[in-house]
């Protein structure tokens, strides 16, 4: 009889994670710059997250947004975690235990606009990933649009043999009292002695060691036993992906990252010029990821694509929002790309960056209005007003949104104080830390997801909140107290020790939190 996880890891539970290429305002503007209608998000809207680990991306999506968000996830403890901290922050989602066929065939799971599968596809049988297809055939809407993400060939080939030794070293080598992240040790210690020997693997394919080094070695082992000691591990191509889910009415649209879809930054001009031809065949998707040695895919669907007017487009580009992320007195920024990590050409992005700079949430009505030609006026002359033809200013926003500089936001007329008051809810009890293991992010409104924070910075928020009018000095002398005198400090890819570089690595960071961070933070409505 087959065990009901179907092959996929339960002994161990999934990271603590956000994704924020999950998140449907996002998409909803990955669509527009495809010139693709996207569904309506508003509280009509049903959304389904299929495999959601310990539900920080459903539960952040849930609390953020008026969308009825359902998911269901084979790992019972994850599942409990996932609805015990929805509950303290009282966010309306609906998550369940269930497998994916019991959870299609419930008469109270609605039909849904939007349905997303994270870290799940590779990783079961194929009898589970036809479920899958048919629950995506049944319960996505006309207009509704998938999500879903896997492990990719050429790129995520170099490591499978070495997973497969991993994977067998756990199941016939080591001690079977142990869980799968015990294994992981051992099996990577293992790994490294047949590496010493030079095999002839490595020597037929030297960079083996690199990503042994890269995707085994240096990641967590929690993350390393869910990912590579399933019972079921798939590296497919695109086109087999795409052929299943063509079964089911959908059409592939592109990729859920913002970035990959943006070719001057994925590709060299040459590789841009062999592959230019082949856009619109299916020959192009294998091919682009055979250049780029893609690992891992997050590709879109949709169920019945709509090609947008050019009213339509114009109208939903205009009542698109977005905030400034970063301090604009700052001008040293890096963008990470597949052509590597570098400056961001501040010279596309300076004019957006200072009409933001007042922090507040802007439309792209209004930044066109700034810095755009009128379209239906003829260019001047010359150019002599400074202003750039809206093609060029949306392809500049693009490049500020995927550099981090800036971020899609929701209209704020449109937020509720039901959702307001939700997510300072969930966000109190994370940085209570009544969870046992750190969660690194917050729920805000204006993102419509999840934000970042780290450690101290919850730290910093927590002193802030409960010491009325505490100073920048005591906040400092708190962490280093915190922190320990015999704990060396990383800053970057060097250790700290001496007592006065820490003070003043950790009064800069205070202060750029007391200045920056914290107005932030309550402008996003995080805290």
């Amino acid at each position: 009889m087959q065990s009901w996880n179907m092959g996929y890891d339960t002994d161990t539970n999934y990271n603590f994670g956000y994704f924020s290429q999950l998140n449907p305002l996002i998409l909803k503007f990955v669509f527009l710059t495809q010139r693709l209608a996207f569904p309506k998000l508003g509280p009509d809207t049903t959304a389904c997250e299929l495999g959601f680990g310990n539900g920080i991306s459903v539960i952040m999506h849930g609390a953020a947004t008026d969308v009825k968000w359902y998911g269901t996830d084979f790992n019972p403890s994850q599942v409990n975690f996932a609805q015990q901290l929805a509950k303290t922050g009282h966010v309306p989602v609906d998550l369940r235990d269930d497998a994916f066929g019991d959870f299609a065939k419930r008469e109270d799971v609605p039909m849904f606009d939007y349905i997303c599968l994270h870290g799940i596809w590779s990783w079961i049988n194929k009898d589970n990933q036809n479920v899958i297809v048919d629950f995506v055939r049944n319960k996505l809407k006309v207009g509704g649009v998938l999500y879903v993400s896997y492990n990719t060939s050429p790129g995520f080939n170099y490591i499978e043999p070495i997973r497969n030794i991993l994977d067998n070293y756990a199941n016939f080598i080591a001690d079977p009292a142990l869980n799968h992240v015990q294994k992981v040790a051992p099996g990577i210690e293992f790994i490294k002695k047949l590496l010493e020997l030079k095999p002839g693997y490595v020597t037929a394919a030297p960079w083996v060691e690199k990503h042994f080094e890269q995707k085994m070695v240096s990641q967590d082992q929690n993350y390393v036993a869910h990912e590579y000691l399933n019972g079921n591990w798939f590296v497919e191509h695109f086109d087999d992906v795409a052929a299943k889910f063509e079964t089911a009415k959908l059409t592939y649209i592109c990729q859920a990252r913002l970035s990959d879809n943006v070719d001057d930054m994925n590709l060299k001009k040459e590789e841009q010029e062999i592959l230019a031809p082949l856009k619109g065949t299916p020959v192009y998707q294998a091919s682009y990821d055979y250049v780029t040695g893609q690992q891992f895919r997050s590709d879109l669907y949709v169920k019945g694509a709509l090609q947008l007017s050019e009213k339509q487009f114009q109208e939903q580009l205009d009542a698109t929002h977005m905030v400034l992320m970063v301090n604009f007195k700052d001008d040293d920024f890096t963008i990470r790309t597949r052509l590597g990590t570098d400056k961001v050409d501040m010279s596309r992005v300076r004019k957006i960056i200072h009409f933001l700079s007042d922090y507040k949430v802007h439309s792209f009505a209004e930044l066109r209005a700034e810095l755009a030609f009128d379209p239906d006026a003829p260019a001047p002359q010359g150019d002599t007003t400074g202003r750039i033809p809206q093609e060029e200013l949306l392809d500049n926003l693009v490049y500020a949104i995927c550099s981090g500089l800036v971020a899609l936001a929701v209209d704020p007329a449109t937020i509720t104080n039901e959702v307001k008051e939700r997510c300072l809810t969930l966000n109190a009890n994370i940085l209570q830390g009544y969870q046992k293991h750190s969660i690194a992010f917050l729920s805000s409104p204006v993102l419509a997801g999840g934000h970042y924070v780290d450690d101290i910075t919850k730290i910093m928020i927590n002193l802030v909140q409960r010491i009325k009018g505490v100073t920048e000095e005591e906040i400092t002398r708190a962490i280093l107290s915190i922190a320990g005198d015999d704990v060396p400090m990383k800053l970057k890819d060097r250790e700290i020790t001496d007592p006065k570089e820490k003070y003043e690595v950790v009064r800069k960071q205070v202060h750029r939190f007391m200045t920056f961070d914290l107005p932030s933070l309550k402008r996003l409505m995080v805290i």
